[in-house]
């Protein structure tokens, strides 16, 4: 496979969008804005339309981040389920997301080597399976009417969501990812 034609395009900005178009034809608004509007920053940045934003990706050392993370898990522990606080929480990432990836691009990209090259083909092919096989079991649920042979994985998470435990883990872990993906942690 001739990777050369393919390297200055990022597969993420394909599953952003997928998982955009797919959250607005599931009519979750909540996954519509998260996905969308990063999805909307992310287009810019690829096609050269961001003139404005930082002059390069903010950085930020361990204690603001893991301060951040920290608060957030306690916050979901004690607040109720679908409750204001939770909720919250959970919105309060929009913007700070949005200011995460909102800074422009250099005009010359540096050629990825092509281990940075497979790991974005790898990673990408892996997101796009686990996103077809969510769609199928979100469509299978619906059109069957039967969440235990075609579990989502929203219903598989729910009783872990469910206590305070599990939602700090989960808050956590998320936002632990999302530090490592964007790479907004100190180097």
């Amino acid at each position: 496979m001739k990777l050369q034609a393919l390297r200055g395009f990022n597969p993420w900005v394909l599953i952003f969008v997928g998982m955009s178009l797919f959250h607005l034809w599931r009519g979750s608004l909540e996954d519509i804005l998260i996905f969308g509007i990063a999805a909307i920053v992310i287009l810019t940045q690829v096609f050269g339309l961001t003139t404005v934003g930082f002059k390069q990706q903010p950085k930020f050392g361990v204690i603001p981040i893991w301060s951040v993370v920290i608060i957030s898990g306690l916050v979901m522990f004690f607040a109720e389920r679908h409750g204001a606080w939770n909720w919250f929480v959970m919105l309060m990432f929009i913007p700070i997301g949005i200011a995460l990836i909102f800074y422009r691009d250099a005009p010359t990209q540096e050629v990825p080597k092509f281990q940075v090259l497979r790991s974005r083909w790898v990673w990408a092919i892996w997101a796009l399976g686990f996103g077809l096989t969510e769609m199928v079991a979100y469509l299978g649920s619906k059109i069957y009417d039967d969440l235990e042979t075609f579990p989502t994985i929203s219903s598989l998470m729910d009783p872990v969501i469910d206590t305070p435990i599990g939602r700090a883990a989960f808050v956590v872990f998320w936002l632990a990812s999302g530090v490592y993906l964007f790479g907004v942690r100190r180097r």
